[in-house]
């Protein structure tokens, strides 16, 4: 995206479209059989993953990557693109009160009750913030709705 780690720039450009933003790309120095047996790696990572998100991409699919000296796209890739294009598509169509969403609270280290912990962050009052802007915006929050404390 042009904008780089400009916040502002990022924001004008997808709020001028008012599309969902996708990073859809073959892997440029990984091989396809790595991939498929070790996952994505390292700088692949940022510059697929981390990079795009920051400037509010949605969603990420890897298209393919490398066979010998060739970039390789593999058609299944294609149609799962197509597929989860489709599926965010419908979903902006569905009504608030009918989507499910899933918060998931950061817990590092493990088993040291360090669940919902970030530097220099509230993440209970971030957490309610968050859910009293689903509410307030008419996603429905089930039967605790109105019990929503971030202490």
């Amino acid at each position: 995206m042009a904008a780089g780690r400009r916040i502002d720039v990022a924001k004008d450009i997808l709020s001028s479209k008012n599309v969902p933003y996708f990073v859809a790309a073959p892997l440029l120095i990984q091989d396809i059989k790595s991939w498929f047996k070790d996952g994505v790696q390292g700088l692949q990572q940022v510059v697929l993953f981390s990079l795009p998100e920051l400037d509010g991409s949605i969603d990420t699919v890897v298209l393919g990557g490398l066979v010998g000296d060739k970039i390789a796209i593999v058609p299944e890739r294609i149609r799962k693109l197509a597929k989860r294009i489709h599926a965010w598509t419908n979903l902006k169509k569905t009504d608030k009160r009918n989507r499910k969403v899933s918060i998931l609270l950061y817990g590092f280290p493990p088993n040291v009750g360090a669940v919902g912990t970030a530097a220099l962050m509230n993440v209970p009052k971030s957490l309610q913030s968050l859910l009293l802007s689903l509410k307030n915006d008419g996603y429905d929050l089930g039967n605790d709705e109105n019990d929503i404390d971030g202490e």
